[in-house]
Formats: C-alpha cells, structure tokens, sequence
C-alpha cells in the first residue's frame, strides 16, 4: 500500500473516547500528574543494565522523526490541559487553578463525526524510511538544502565540498528561513531566529545537541556517497548523482535501523550479545546474512510466541498498512525515554587510557555565565543545539558512544519528566504526565484492552509484580510502584493508562512483551508496506500498471546488509579514530576492547552536591526552572496606548476644529483689512483711506469728506453711499488726534465728544500728513479746538478706541433701559438684571448721534423723516439726543392718545414752530415716509392725493394746514390710538372678543391676517358635511392615536427607515450566528468569545451602511428619479435626512466595531502566537516575533487600514458637526472628500484577509457604479464656465449674483445648485437655493454671508473694495438638484414659511406663481400662503422686489402673503417699534407697508404655526392634501414640524405634509 502525507493513525485497539465519538478517554481516571509521581518518578543516575548506549537512545529519537510527525496541534486550538496539583513542583505557588498547557493533536476534518467515525489523528509524514529525515518533507523543501552541484546537500562552506573535507563540513545556514519548528528554549526563556540553524531536512532536527548530531552525519554522509557514485559512474550530472546519493543514504538508512537499531532496542540479554531477532524479509531468500535476523522459522515463532504472524511476511506486500499505528505513537516508541540520559559526557579524542583523561569540560552559554562542566545537560541544550555541534561535535560522538543509557525501568530522568521544554507561558512541563495524558486525548484504551488486542492476556497488579521477580526484571523499585499505582487507581487495573502499564513491563532486557509486539508490528508493516524497501528483489516492481526495476541489485544489497553500519558512516565522514570508538557503537560493553567507559554515570540528584566536581569544574549543571510567560506583557503599553490616542483623538480634533474656527475669525478679520484706496485727488476736502470699523467688522475702503458749509464730516463708501456724519456744529470740546508711529506711519484716530472714533489707515505717511493738516484747517474755520498726540503704536489706538462694536452694545441696554420704562416691564423681562452701577450711569448719560438715530431706524442718516425726528427730538439743541428727551418720545409713541402722536409728528415737520404746515411741508412729509420704502408716486397722484386730502378735511387747494386739520387726516380713527407695542402675531390687537370657542378661533384666523382690501368672498360650490371626532379620553389612547396619525403622516420614511433597519439587523445577525456557530471550528471565537460575532456583525452592517451612503450622495440620480412614478414609493425629499440616519448606524456600528476589535485584541493578544497562526493563515510572520498587539495593529495591512480607518471616520464626523459647517465649511468639504480614501482603505481592510476573504465588494460594486456615473454627470456640468453679469451687495449681507443660464440647464422652482467660484477655488464647490425662476433666461442666486467662503464671495464682489475697472469673476455651476420645495404646486393647498435666508428657495417658486399664473397655466395648487418670518424688516430687503411684483401680478388672488417680525423687546430694534408704530398712519395714506412697501401686513411676534394651520381647514374645507413648505434655523423648522404633528392628530382635517430645510 502507498501511503502519502497526512494520513490517519490506525488502531489496532478499539477506540475509548468518552462520547465514543472525540471527548478523551479516560477522564475517571487520576491526574496525570500524580500517575507521573507514583509509577514514573524513581532513583536517577543508574546506568543500563544491557549497557545501552545514548548512541542508541537517540538514534531512536531520530528514528522517530523519520516515521512520525503528530507533533502539529489541531487547529483550530482544542487544549486539553492538566491540572497542576496544589503540592507539585511545577507549581511553587501552590495555585488552585494553576494548569500545564496540552494541545490536542491535528485530525481529520472528515472524522469525529459518530461512534461509527470517531476521531482520527494525522501523521503528516510518510510513515516510510524514506530518507524525510535527511531530505525534508518536500520537494520544495529538498531543493532548498541542495547545492545543485554534482548531486551535494549545501554546505556552509562550498570549498569543503570541492575538497571533499567530509570531516569540517557542516549544512548552509538556514538564511532563507525554512519552517523549522522553533520553541523557545527553556534555558534563556527566549525565542530566537530560525536563521541560525543549518538547512537540514528534518524540522524538528534541532531539539537538542545529540539529535542535531545524526543530522549532521547523513549531511555528511550524502555527499561522501554523491563523491563517491560520481567517482564509480564518471558522471557530472546533478539530478544523477543526488538521486543515486539519496538513494543509497535511505537504503543505508533502513539497514541500521531495522538490524543494527531495533533488534538492541527491543532486547539485549545478559550476555550482551543476544538481541531480538527480526524476520527475514523473504521467506525464501536462504540463511540471513545478518545475525540480527532469525535464521529460521521456528527460531521465529519462539520468538514472538504471541505474534506468529509476523513470520509470515515475506517481501513487499501492497495488502499490508504501513501506517503508523495509535499504539505506537502515544505509548510503546515512548519507551526510550526511560532511556534517555540527564546529559552526555564529552569525550575527547585520543584511546581511552585512564578514566578522565578523555573527557573535555564545556563551557556553559547563555546569561553570560561561563561555568564549565564535563556532561552537556539535556534540559538546558533544548533548542539551542547548535552551540555545541558546531565545535564538538566529534566529542559528542564519542560521548553518545561511551555514555550509558539510563536504567531500563518505569523511571524518567527528571529532564523529561520536570525539565522538559515547553512554550513561553510554561517553559517546564512532565513528558510522563503528557505521555498519559496524549494517550487519553487519542481515545486511547486501557492498558488491557490493548494487550488483547495485541493477542496478549489480561494482567493485574499481582501478575504484573511476577515481572520484576525474575532475574531480568527490573529493580524492586518497580514494585513498589505498582502497589503505589494499585493504591491510586483504587486497586482497578482495567483503568490503567497504556504508557504506564507498558513501562511498567520493563525489564533490563528491554521492553516488556507489549510493548515489543507493537514496535515490532510497526516495523514491520512499514518495511513490507514499503515497496522501495532497499531488499525488495520480487522481479520487478509494479506500480500503477508501469514496470521499475529493483532499486539494489542483490551484490548491492549484501554490501548494504554486511558493511553499512553506523560506525562506518561515522568514520567515513569525521575525524575519529577507529581505535576511538568501539565496533557496536549501540552498546558499550567490555567486550569491546575499544569500549571506554564514562567515569560515572551522570547523577543529577547530585548537582547540588559542592563535591560533584573534578578539578574545580563541575560533572554537570543544573536545570534552569520554570517560568511563565504574559503574552500581552509586550502589549502593555501599546494597547492603552493607542486606544488612548485614538480615544482622543476625537477631543482632539474637536480641539483642532475649534482652533481651526477661531483662526478662521481671525483670518477673516484680517482679510477685512483692505488696500488703502489712492488716485488723483485735488480736492483738500475730500480723501481716501481704509477706516477701521472694530475687531470683529474688519475695514472698509472710505471717502472722507469735510462739508464747511454744514459743519459735518461725511464718510461714505465708494459708491458714496453715507456710512457716518459727525456733527460739529455745537461742538464746544476739543478734538483729538492720535497718530500711530510705528509700522508705516499711516494710521490716525480721530476721536470726536459723543461720536465713535474714527480711524483711518492712508496710502502714506504723506497722505496722513495732508489729511492731518487739512483736517486742522478745517477745525479751526469752525473755532473748535483740537489736540494732537503722537508716539502710540498701531496697537494701543485700536486697543483704547471707541469703536462701533462696543458702541453697539451699550445702544443695545440703552434701548432696553427704555422699553423698561416705557413699558412698565422688569428687568428680568428684558434681560437686564445683572447691571451695575456703573453701566446704569454710562446709559444714563449716553447721547445718541443723528447718525446712531438713524441706524436705530434702519434709515439713512440723511433722510428727511429722521432729520426731522432728529431735530424735534432733540430739544436742547446739542446735536445729540439724550436719554431722557428719547425716552419722553418713546412714551408718547407707545403709549400717548392718537392726539399725542398726531402732535409729535406735526411738529416733526412744523420745524419753524408757527402752528401750520404748508402745501409744500406737507407735500415733503408724504414724500419723506414714501421714501423710507423706497417708494414714490409721481407729480400727479401727489397732487390727487393731496387734492383728496384737503378736500376731506374742506380746506382750500393751496392752504395751511393746521393741528386740527391734520388730525383730521390721520387720528379720525382708532389706527393712532391702537398702535401700541404690545402686539401678539396672533391677531389684531381689538380681538378680545374673539377667544371663544376653538371652532370660531380658527374659522376666523385667516380672516385676522387679511388686509381689508384683499378680502376675498367666495361662494362654496361644494358644501361638505364635517363631524369633528373629541380625542380619545385617557393618556393611553391619546398617545396610541398620536402615534397612528404620525405612522400615517409618515408612512414612506418609516418604511423604508424600517426596511434599512431591518436589513441591516439581519446582516449583523446572520454574520453574527455564521460566526458563533457555523465558523466554530475556525477557532477565533473561541480564544476572543462571542465578542468576536459582534465585530464580524458590526463590519458587515458598515459595509453596508458605508456603501449604501454612496446612493444618498448621488444627487443627480435622485433628481431624476423623484420626477418618475418611483417618488410615490421612495421619499427622494428625505434623502439628506436619510443620508444623516445611514451615516449615524455606520458610525455607531463602527465604535461597535472598534470597542468590539479592542475587547477581541486582548483575547488575541493573551494567546500563544503559534496558537493564532492557524486562525490567521494569511500573516506570516517569523516564529521568534511575538504576535504582540502593535504587530496586528501596525505590522498587518488589517490593523493599519483599520487605524488609519478609524482616524478617517474621527476626522470626517468631527467635521461633519455643525459647528463646523457653520464655521469651517471649507474644511468641512475637504474633510468630507476624505470618502475617496475611506473606500480604498476600507478595501484594502478586506484584502488583508485576516479573518475571512474580503466581502466588501460585495456591498460596494452596486452603489459605486451608481455613483460613479452620478458624479460623471456632475463632472460633465460643473465646468461650464459661467459669465457673472451682475454683483449686488444687498443689506444684510447678502450677495446677489446674476449670471448666464446654460442653454441645457432645465429645472423647477425650488431646486438647488452648487457653484465654485474661479477667484475663490476652482473645486470648492457650495449649495445654494435658486432665486430665479425656470422662466427667466438666467440664474440668480442670493447668498448671505454667514460663514468664511460667503464672506470672501461677498469681498470679491464687492466693487468697493476692488476699485476700478472691475469685472465680477466668472463661476462653475453643478446641478440643478431637486428637494421638497418644487413639489409646492401639488398640493390644493401650498404653505410656504421661510425664516432668514432660508427664504431664498420661496423667491424661485413665488416668481414662478406669478408667471404661470400670468399665463393661465394649469396646475393643481389653487391657495399659496407665504409665510415670511425675520428677526427684523432689515433683513432680506431684496425680496420685497419679488413679493411686489406677486402683489402687482397676482390677479387671481393665488398668493397671500404674511411678514412677521421676530426681534421685540429682548432684543430692542428702534426701527422696529417706531415704524410699526407709524405703520397704519403709512397704511392709511399709502394703502401699504410702510416697512416693505407691500400690501402684506406686517405682524410683530412669532407666529403660532399650529394655530395657523389649523384654520386652514376652515378656509378650504374641500382640501384632503395641505403642503408645507419651511426653510431656515432648525428652531423654526422644528416648530414647523411640531404644528404639522398636532394639526395632524385632528380627526377629520387634512392631511399635512411637511418638507423641510434647515440653513
């Protein structure tokens, strides 16, 4: 029978395990260790009785390696440990739970299955005398130690092999690390690289010293034969001469193992010259020609009287089993280590004259110490072999021929049973105590049922004592432990271990007659399985249908039989002398005269003993103890470590961020500091600079201008637009001048009594010197007097001005003080209670500038209405406005009768006090307050206005018009008497009647927001009876009906949320099972625990999530596909909110992952790195580095794509914060494209392999396709190259741009672009909200600037700051991108509610109301309500101009339109009050607002939204459907969404379908 790597163990006794199936046998039996101490624990440093040699003994050992490898654990890693008793030595500690580590052997996958299949182990060798040892386990391997030169194994120094110095050479050093097992050697307790052995071919050749030395020998012996066939063939060819070399080395190989070898290993009888014989190979081949064989039949039989069969073989026979039988591998080839020695003696060269003379001592390696000692103890010399065959190996020779064996006996030295080598968490272990327990772990039977099974009688402990009775037996320390064993098996010998009884049968012949048959069995069957068996001459070989001719002729193998023995090869291939070494060198008997003897048999009980010496040196030393190993010691501080720096590095990238933000604020500061303008200028009233408004507003480009006639300086922008005008008409104070030295010498403070200070920044210090000298002049025309003080830095003067941000603040308290009066409020109410005394006293005294008047009105300081205000207001006549001359203004504006206001605003423009006004005064006051909107009328509706007036009133066409007249015009009424300032949004301020039942509340709302003249009185076509349901009564049911009104509101996004949801709950499950159950057998959840399914399950959710954000960021394809029938099923509108709830699971499944990875690292990293090697197969790594926890975190592409991972996702969430998109959105953009390398890394996390193949793909490829052709689209787009025509700078901060609309640009009301501006980055691209319409032939945009890029849009469209001859930069423009907005028209009733700049996407979709209602096109949507909601009617001006033109075009009445004002009270806005206040004086005469210039009224408050909609139902009853539609703070939107959600939970009323963006 062939046989082939890998191939089961076969029993030739039934199995025994526990289940029958693969739980070991024997777990009623006692500790191994406490069997260890009983039956194996004896007398040490008795020498063979046969006089065994250690030649023999571990020429066996080698022997073994040839035939046997069941060294390799299972994998994965199933431990069968042994309980270290509390008193053993091997726990010094006396620990309750201390256990020496076992690891069950490798089996195959296929068995283990049943009692029908119970388990079977794996010999990964041929069981052949194949030459394995000397040539390696594989072809790959023997190429590896060749030379390829005239058929030589590599030597470490070629020269030898070409002078054929068979006595110096040594194998090539293993520099390309074949596999050798490598423990770490218990002496130095240290790994070290397995580049410092030889190539050889056994990989286990470097245990210890004596077992390197046989290696070393065939190395040797190969090349002596290649030279020697190259010599007889005169052949040169490598192939040739390597394959006839190794041929013969086998050949030579199985001769001394089967008749010089085994016959002395199975029995030596007294006289030393009688050993076992073995049978003839053929059985027809004549009288043997070696003594070793029986030479008869008979002579067989009586030889093995149990086991006649194995006379019976007779040449190859392919029906016979060479495997290597369970029986022979765990107990009966383990019957050498009875035999091995604590140590060899080292003997030198030269005849063995006188007892010491021979004998060299050694120094000893390792910890620096260079004792020296005669013997090379085992226990130390594990694993580091080479220390001593590299320099004497010719007196190890001599020394394993001249030292005797141990007693043959149940006793093992303590080397093998205390001082074996073991791993680094357990450098000691028993051989004894692993024998047994090994045995138990291959379902080992009994040690009598294998004795049956072998044809032998059952024994007991009585039978088993005769043994030792006769001469041959052992010693009577043999009996005493039988009885000892009898006393711990509780006198049951049925139960005894097959190791223990086996040794127990030793006598000094050898083995006992189990153990004999089972070798002999074994050998046997592999020399007769065998079919290149050196002796096989049946003919021809057959073999597989093809003919070989036999191996050896029969000369050769007579040569072979009567010459090849180990001596030989041994002088043939060193330095010793014949006369050196005796003729068998497997025994050491005087019948040898070249037999020398040791001068004693090595004692280790006796190296504590001072006199164990000769000359000063010691006979042998000690062993080193045992220590234990923490696997994660070398991870003690990377693992904190860099958890830690991971763990902060969120707060330190929020730090980062914030940082970041700031200097951003401070860049922006900077970059406010704009170049001083200069050109021709001849005008000495009149010059150009840079004015420094304050720390946080920057500068701006100025033109200064002194008036001599009006006694004003006037500062104006380039536009000469007015900024500021200081008065000094009545300025009886000095002026003072501070000049800046330092720096260029350019920069002036001019600071004014009562006025902010004015700091300019020139050109030059010459252009600072004219000014300063013309400004002088100026002064002393007008008799004031000045100062000027130099020497101050740049920085003190802005350092101690009074600039307009610090001025604000206390204008701010100022107008709050008032109010506080005014309006009979406390200070907590207006949020001052934490004055003191002296910002009280700086209110107090505070005077208000005509231009902080105006400011304070929103007006401009030169406008006719405030100048008169200003000037009536101010009654001392100072030029300023006090406190209390303010606050009896106010008090007459908040709360005087209709005559009081009358009065105030007659006298306004009654400036010479004569008690009329004339035509002409009259005229300029209507023109005055038509100008605070920017509204005019012409030369003839004047006329007719007046004309109508005066008729009213029955004055003559051109006359005066006094008091009375006046408030005839204007108080008839109750519009003065009711315009107070405590107004609530809701409703007009005389409705006290109507808080009555809630039905009638909300059927007249909408009637409360009216304009009389927009009243529209329908006629109901279709009347529709209503019965309004009550709320269920109990908290339960009122919340269970919430909860199904808003699943049904909702129903789409809770869909397909729950859908995802439920999808990715069964990814993480289904990874989660696969790994606690069906990959068991992988291993990894057994040394991490089921932490490791919750890391698996949290990957698979992130490839999932991660992969499914690629189609939440494929803006053009959800544009398209909201426009087909897939947006009745898929809510495209949520998309960014979905973009956000995919990202928030991938986030936390990725902390899950990452907490998950540092739980399962720790488990890894407590594992002997050995252990994970079969677990992680795909990491190579050298068997002397530790698998430490900074090697899986930097040292694999895994753990390093995974740190950088989680680096990636820190970065991008961190900057993905608000904060950071309100403030660094630059930043936050950059951080965002950082998903290119989230992707790469996170495919490369994959490819690594460690756990399992890479399945990301999977997820991946589906989405990044879609992507991918998505952002080709964008790519196509956004490098059009747009032409700017226009660049407005609105108030509030808002930039307008108009620029060309490409001829292939098609989009809808509400839609959304993302520009880049060329000046600012060609690829930093922002959204913004279309303001134009799909019917205009160009696109706008309106952009605040909120942030540092629209700050630096608004700077570089500014023509102020860029000077002459400025042409706007061009911008590349992406999209158009669809959202909730444009879906306005499909609903019968349409919302729309904007809050800041969020009103920009109303502007598109009010344009294009007015245009398809101007065109008669038909679309469902018949009521449009705009609800516009500002903090004060400063803000956004500019779409006053849109709702006019709604207002003029609307004819069908579509839109209505409501403005309400936030800012009131807390946060006091002058202009706010005073212009409500004259609100329905303007409404009176102008029909309009006098704020916007509208027919909308303008409410003060915040609107109640719930309240709103509601009475929507009332106003269209027959709508099922209502949209809402809100864009601005999320606050707003919040309370948006809250109304929807309590509107909704009315029985009975439509359905409110709420769309959102938050800015």
């Amino acid at each position: 029978m062939m046989l082939c790597t890998d191939e089961v163990l076969i029993r030739r006794s039934p199995p025994a395990y526990m289940d029958g199936v693969y739980e070991p046998a024997g777990q009623d039996r006692p500790n191994p260790f406490e069997i260890s101490n009983v039956a194996h624990k004896g007398t040490e440093g008795l020498g063979s009785k046969r006089n065994r040699t250690a030649m023999m003994v571990f020429f066996g050992q080698q022997v073994v390696e040839e035939i046997l490898d069941v060294q390799r654990p299972g994998c994965p890693r199933e431990f069968f440990n042994i309980p270290v008793p509390v008193n053993h030595f091997l726990n010094p500690d006396k620990l309750d739970n201390l256990e020496m580590p076992l690891q069950r052997s490798r089996f195959a996958q296929t068995t283990g299955q049943s009692p029908s299949n119970p388990r079977q182990q794996l010999n990964e060798i041929t069981p052949y005398i194949d030459g394995t040892l000397f040539y390696g386990p594989g072809k790959a391997w023997t190429d590896a130690i060749r030379e390829f030169r005239f058929g030589y194994l590599k030597a470490k120094v070629p020269s030898s092999l070409d002078n054929r110095q068979y006595n110096v050479q040594f194998p090539a050093d293993n520099d390309i690390r074949l596999p050798f097992a490598n423990p770490p050697n218990p002496r130095d307790h240290e790994l070290n690289p397995v580049k410092r052995y030889f190539r050889l071919g056994n990989p286990r050749g470097f245990e210890n010293p004596f077992l390197l030395t046989f290696g070393v020998l065939f190395f040797r012996w190969h090349n002596y034969m290649a030279d020697k066939i190259r010599d007889e063939t005169k052949s040169t060819d490598d192939e040739f001469l390597f394959n006839e070399a190794r041929k013969h080395v086998i050949a030579h190989h199985q001769k001394i193992v089967m008749y010089d070898w085994l016959p002395r290993w199975l029995k030596i009888e007294q006289d030393m010259r009688t050993f076992a014989c073995i049978p003839q190979y053929n059985q027809s081949a004549g009288a043997p020609r070696t003594s070793t064989v029986c030479s008869s039949d008979a002579v067989c039989k009586a030889q093995w009287p149990h086991n006649v069969e194995f006379c019976r073989n007779d040449g190859y026979d392919a029906e016979i089993h060479p495997g290597i039988s369970q029986e022979f591998q765990t107990a009966a080839m383990r019957f050498g280590h009875t035999l091995v020695t604590p140590g060899i003696w080292l003997r030198g060269s030269g005849r063995c004259n006188t007892s010491w003379a021979t004998y060299k001592p050694i120094k000893r390696g390792g910890h620096g110490n260079e004792d020296e000692q005669y013997g090379v103890r085992l226990c130390n010399n594990y694993w580091v072999s080479q220390e001593t065959v590299n320099t004497r190996l010719n007196d190890l020779i001599r020394g394993l021929s001249s030292t005797l064996s141990e007693q043959e006996d149940h006793v093992l030295v303590p080397d093998l049973r205390e001082k074996l080598f073991g791993p680094l968490e357990f450098s000691r272990r028993d051989l004894a105590a692993i024998n047994i327990q090994r045995a138990r772990e291959h379902g080992l039977a009994d040690y009598n049922t294998v004795r049956e099974a072998f044809g032998l009688g059952r024994l007991n402990y009585s039978t088993m004592a005769d043994i030792h009775l006769n001469p041959t037996g052992s010693s009577t320390e043999a009996i005493d432990a039988i009885q000892n064993l009898s006393r711990l098996h509780q006198q049951n010998f049925d139960n005894i271990d097959l190791f223990t009884g086996g040794m127990l049968e030793t006598t000094y012949n050898g083995p006992g007659e189990l153990f004999r048959s089972i070798l002999m069995d074994q050998f046997l069957r592999i020399r007769h399985g065998d079919r290149f068996w050196f002796e096989n001459q049946q003919g021809k070989i057959v073999a597989e249908g093809s003919s070989r001719l036999p191996l050896f002729t029969k000369e050769q193998i007579d040569h072979i039989l009567v010459n090849i023995t180990l001596r030989h090869i041994i002088l043939k291939v060193t330095d010793i002398d014949p006369s050196e070494l005796q003729d068998d060198v497997f025994i050491n008997s005087n019948l040898d005269s070249k037999s020398c003897f040791t001068p004693f048999q090595l004692d280790t009980s006796q190296t504590g003993n001072t006199s164990y010496n000769y000359r000063g040196r010691r006979i042998i030393e000690d062993c080193t103890g045992l220590e234990h190993f923490d696997y994660f010691f070398s991870s003690t501080i990377s693992f904190p470590l860099s958890f830690l720096i991971l763990g902060l590095c969120v707060p330190a990238t929020i730090g980062v961020m914030i940082c970041m933000a700031k200097m951003r604020q401070r860049q922006m500061q900077t970059a406010r500091r704009v170049r001083t303008p200069h050109g021709q200028n001849d005008d000495p009233n009149v010059f150009r600079a840079v004015e420094w408004v304050g720390p946080n507003s920057g500068e701006r480009n100025v033109k200064i201008t002194f008036e001599r006639d009006r006694k004003k300086v006037i500062v104006e922008d380039m536009r000469k637009k007015p900024l500021r005008m200081i008065n000094l008409r009545n300025m009886n104070k000095k002026v003072n001048l501070r000049l800046a030295d330092d720096q260029l010498q350019n920069l002036i403070s001019v600071r004014v009594h009562g006025e902010i200070d004015l700091i300019l920044r020139f050109i030059d210090m010459e252009e600072r010197a004219k000014f300063v000298r013309n400004l002088e002049e100026f002064l002393v025309s007008l008799g004031i007097d000045r100062e000027k003080r130099e020497g101050f830095t740049e920085k003190s003067v802005f350092d101690n001005a009074e600039h307009k941000e610090d001025r604000q603040k206390d204008l701010d308290i100022f107008f709050r003080v008032i109010c506080l009066q005014a309006f009979n409020k406390t200070p907590g109410q207006m949020d001052i209670q934490n004055l003191n005394e002296n910002q009280i006293k700086r209110v107090m005294n505070l005077q208000l500038t005509r231009t902080e008047f105006a400011e304070a009105l929103g007006l401009k300081p030169t406008s006719i209405f405030v100048r008169n205000m200003f000037l009536m207001v101010d009654s001392d006549r100072s030029g300023f406005v006090g406190f209390s001359e303010f606050l009896d203004m106010f008090v007459v504006l908040s709360s005087g009768d209709a005559e009081d206001k009358a009065r105030m605003i007659f006298n306004m423009y009654d400036l010479h006090k004569r008690g009329k006004l004339k035509r002409d005064e009259f005229v300029k006051m209507i023109g005055s307050m038509l100008d605070l909107s920017d509204s005019s009328i012409s030369k003839g509706d004047m006329d007719n206005l007046i004309q109508t007036m005066y008729q009213m009133v029955g004055l003559p066409p051109n006359s005066d018009i006094d008091f009375e007249s006046f408030k005839k015009i204007f108080a008839s009424d109750s519009t003065l008497q009711n315009a107070t300032l405590g107004i609530d949004a809701i409703g007009s301020a005389g409705r006290k009647g109507a808080a009555g039942k809630q039905s009638n509340k909300r059927k007249t709302f909408i009637q409360s927001y009216r304009h009389e003249d927009q009243e529209v009185h329908r006629k109901s076509r279709l009347k529709v009876k209503t019965k309004t349901k009550s709320l269920p009564q109990g908290k339960v049911q009122q919340t269970l009906y919430e909860i199904t009104r808003y699943i049904e509101n909702n129903r789409r996004q809770i869909f397909w949320c729950s859908l995802y949801l439920l999808v990715t709950a069964g990814i993480f499950l289904e990874r989660a099972f696969y790994y606690s159950f069906e990959r068991e057998h992988a291993g990894l959840r057994r040394i991490a625990g089921y932490g490791v399914t919750v890391t698996r399950g949290a990957a698979s959710v992130m490839m999932f999530t991660y992969s499914s954000l690629l189609l939440t960021m494929s803006r053009n394809t959800i544009t398209f596909l909201r426009e087909t029938f897939f947006h009745r099923f898929i809510p495209f509108d949520s998309m960014h909110a979905f973009h956000k709830l995919i990202a928030a699971i991938a986030l936390i499944f990725t902390v899950v992952h990452c907490v998950g990875h540092g739980i399962n690292l720790y488990h890894i990293c407590t594992q002997a790195s050995t252990d994970l090697n079969c677990i992680f197969r795909e990491y190579f790594r050298a068997t002397d580095v530790l698998a430490s926890f900074h090697y899986w975190a930097y040292g694999t592409i895994t753990g390093l794509s995974g740190i950088i991972l989680t680096l990636i996702v820190i970065v991008m969430y961190v900057f993905a914060l608000p904060y950071a998109r309100r403030n660094l959105f630059n930043a936050f953009w950059f951080t965002h494209s950082f998903y290119i390398l989230l992707y790469i890394f996170l495919v490369m996390h994959g490819t690594g392999r460690l756990v399992q193949p890479p399945l990301f793909q999977n997820y991946f490829i589906g989405p990044a396709v879609v992507f991918l052709f998505d952002k080709i689209v964008s790519f196509s787009r956004k490098k059009q190259e747009l032409r700017v025509f226009t660049a407005e700078l609105l108030p509030s901060d808002v930039t307008a741009l108009k620029f060309k609309r490409p001829l292939n640009f098609e989009y809808k009301s509400g839609q959304w672009v993302r520009i880049a501006c060329l000046k600012l980055g060609e690829s930093e691209y922002h959204p913004f909200t279309l303001t134009s319409a799909p019917h205009e032939d160009f696109l706008s945009l309106h952009i605040r600037a909120v942030g540092p890029w629209t700050t630096n849009l608004r700077n570089v469209y500014d023509a102020n700051q860029a000077g002459e001859n400025y042409k706007p930069p061009n911008v590349y423009v992406d999209g158009p991108f669809g959202e909730g907005h444009q879906d306005w028209y499909k609903f019968p009733v349409a919302v729309l509610v904007g809050g800041g700049i969020g009103v920009t996407p109303f502007a598109s979709i009010l344009k294009d109301i007015v245009y398809k209602s101007s065109t008669g096109a038909k679309f469902p949507c018949k009521k449009v309500y705009f609800l516009w909601v500002t903090r004060t009617q400063k803000q956004f001006e500019w779409l006053t101009d849109i709702i006019k033109d709604v207002e003029n075009n609307d004819g069908n009445n579509l839109v209505s339109v409501h403005i309400f004002i936030t800012q009131f009270q807390q946060k006091f806005d002058l202009r706010t009050t005073m212009l409500y206040i004259c609100e329905r004086h303007f409404q009176k005469i102008a029909g309009k607002s006098l704020f916007t210039g509208l027919k909308a009224i303008t409410h003060f408050g915040r609107p109640k939204f719930q309240d709103f909609l509601e009475s929507l139902h009332y106003e269209h009853p027959e709508a099922s459907q209502i949209g809402v539609f809100s864009c601005g703070p999320p606050p707003m939107t919040l309370n948006v969404e809250k109304a929807c959600t309590g509107a909704n939970k009315n029985e009975g009323f439509p359905t409110y379908h709420h769309h959102f963006e938050n800015f």
